[in-house]
């Protein structure tokens, strides 16, 4: 009998980023952590506290592209899936995209196609 992993049940490949975006509570502005990787449908974030799968978040994601004066901010609403914990102080969650505004939308095609 084979096992299926959570890599084993998407849909679309994810993509590891070639740059540093920073994940951050919409409502508080508290830092989460960091997008590990993505698709056009999920997000893998990496966070110092554990997510509770089933839970609804709302989040910012900020980027500073190559050869852009400034920073990007989008906005998404994603259900978390599942938390493992990768070390004593880290943990992993992959999240499914339930909606995100254009600008996220547009930042995500450009992580995913680079």
């Amino acid at each position: 009998m084979t096992v299926q992993t959570s890599a084993d049940q998407r849909m679309e490949p994810r993509w590891v980023l070639k740059s540093t975006v920073s994940v951050f509570q919409t409502d508080t502005k508290e830092y989460l952590g960091l997008l590990v990787n993505c698709s056009t449908a999920g997000l893998m974030l990496s966070t110092y506290q554990p997510m509770e799968p089933g839970v609804t978040i709302n989040i910012d994601l900020v980027d500073i592209p190559p050869n852009i004066d400034g920073r990007r901010t989008g906005q998404c609403t994603a259900e978390v899936m599942w938390s493992d914990q990768l070390t004593p102080s880290l943990y992993g969650s992959g999240c499914r995209v339930i909606e995100a505004t254009d600008i996220m939308r547009s930042m995500m095609k450009q992580y995913t196609h680079t």
